[in-house]
């Protein structure tokens, strides 16, 4: 199987595959055909599963849709997403336009924060990481037929809908070899561009059983000042943050809501990967009456939630760590290798300041954090294949500067960051209806606009990261006095 796997392509081969596919413009007329209600024709939903080398003996299996029913697909989930924001809840920012997965962390740690501080009171807070397993390959297709009709949708769009779910059939290519072909009764393909919105879709009957038992009053959210709205989950994709209080009450009626989500959906919930974090003034008698009652023992969350800390202490480089773990083994790979100068710029450029891109949408993360970073950086574009500890010729500042000005164009991490931040007041700012921007405005700025918040004792590590992006908007931005309704005359 390896040397099939490690064999070199040939012209042949690429040849083959494109005739194959054939002239997409000729396919079209029946690619619409197909969207106006005529059946698929034979082997446009033909999916092949082959295994791809991931890691040295580690093999993982990925299916390849056709091309041609590819267009199909990519069709109606170009119509779906349109309408997508308006029947998802807030509470969901998976795969939905107009929102980003950095809304559910800010708000989770906003969360996280209101947790770690909640030291008075008899009424405690718990917040169970929910862990679905195999999500996409469980989905009932009944479920999701029912969640469109419930949402609204019309026979005939569900029923195109559902007509590329369920006419699908699998072959798994082994050593070249096919085997028969089988059909599914259940699951959602991934790679197909319709599978990420229809499993939102579904996601959504969790999030309307959990928004009507709030509702009734049976279980309780968390608010993290009066005037902030409540917060009773946040979902991303397969991913669960559920918030209740720290009652036995409150916990048997949360899985009772899982169960009844587990039995009309397929998802399960795997116990023993989810984890449940106590506000600190909650009684030792009511943590182990939750924990019971949830079948959770695991109180660890790991300090990450969608990949990101979920608490910031005091110490920063403690928290961020491992981004510079990650970029090490990055760059002691590197360095094995004999690599030209044309090669390493573009791993510096393009994978070595990436990596901490995503924690600098939310976080700052400090001037003495990227100094260590950039040193690993400069150490590596100035090492020799013999030599490890060259000269390095220019500063690191000089390296950052336009090539048109003697540089190379390497990013300067800390302006980089407060760019990334400023972008997330700008959100802010554009989308001040956003279930984000009412918790934080409720939060740090109820009676001004979040140009004019300042910093103050209590508030987050990510509000004040924030506040630091906001800086560098007031130095830029204009206002528009417009037709003069949000102007204060006094």
């Amino acid at each position: 199987m390896n040397n099939v796997l490690t064999a070199e392509y040939t012209k042949e081969e690429v040849k083959a595959a494109l005739d194959h596919i054939g002239d997409l413009k000729s396919r079209g007329p029946d690619v619409l055909k197909v969207l106006n209600g005529d059946t698929f024709p034979e082997g446009w939903n033909s999916t092949t599963i082959v295994l791809i080398p991931r890691r040295i003996k580690d093999l993982r299996p990925i299916s390849l849709c056709n091309v041609v029913y590819k267009l199909v697909s990519k069709v109606i989930a170009n119509r779906l997403k349109i309408v997508l924001p308006q029947v998802i809840s807030e509470n969901q920012s998976a795969f939905v336009p107009g929102r980003l997965i950095i809304d559910n962390v800010l708000i989770a740690y906003e969360v996280s924060h209101y947790l770690m501080n909640k030291r008075n009171g008899t009424s405690g807070v718990a917040a169970v990481k929910a862990d679905m397993s195999k999500a996409y390959d469980r989905v009932e297709w009944s479920f999701l037929e029912a969640m469109l009709g419930k949402l609204g949708f019309s026979n005939g769009w569900i029923a195109l809908v559902m007509k590329c779910v369920t006419t699908v059939s699998y072959q798994i290519k082994v050593n070249g070899t096919f085997t028969q072909q089988f059909c599914p009764s259940c699951g959602l393909r991934q790679g197909d561009p319709l599978s990420p919105y229809l499993f939102v879709i579904c996601a959504e009957g969790l999030s309307a059983l959990l928004r009507h038992a709030e509702e009734q009053g049976v279980l309780h959210g968390v608010k993290i000042c009066p005037r902030a709205p409540c917060v009773s989950h946040l979902l991303f994709a397969d991913d669960s943050m559920l918030l209740i209080r720290a009652q036995q009450q409150e916990a048997t009626t949360l899985l009772n809501i899982l169960q009844l989500y587990e039995a009309c959906s397929g998802q399960c919930i795997n116990t023993e990967k989810s984890a449940i974090m106590f506000s600190p003034n909650t009684q030792d008698q009511d943590r182990i009456a939750v924990k019971d009652a949830l079948a959770i023992r695991s109180e660890d969350w790991n300090d990450k939630y969608l990949g990101l800390p979920v608490h910031v202490r005091r110490s920063r480089k403690q928290a961020f760590r491992y981004l510079k773990r990650n970029m090490c083994g990055r760059v002691y790979v590197w360095q094995e290798k004999l690599l030209a100068k044309e090669s390493k710029e573009v791993l510096v450029k393009a994978v070595g300041q990436a990596i901490p891109t995503y924690a600098m949408s939310c976080f700052d993360v400090t001037k003495s954090f990227y100094v260590e970073l950039n040193a690993l950086l400069g150490k590596f574009w100035w090492s020799q294949q013999d030599k490890n500890n060259s000269l390095h010729w220019l500063s690191w500042e000089k390296l950052t500067l336009p090539k048109a000005m003697g540089g190379l164009g390497v990013r300067d991490m800390h302006t980089f960051n407060l760019a990334m931040l400023s972008r997330q007041g700008w959100r802010i700012i554009q989308n001040p209806y956003s279930l984000c921007a009412g918790i934080l405005k409720a939060r740090y700025f109820p009676y001004c606009s979040a140009l004019e918040a300042v910093a103050h004792d209590g508030i987050s590590y990510s509000w004040r990261s924030i506040l630091q992006g906001l800086d560098v908007v007031k130095q830029g931005y204009i206002w528009r006095v417009g037709d003069g309704t949000s102007i204060n005359i006094w």
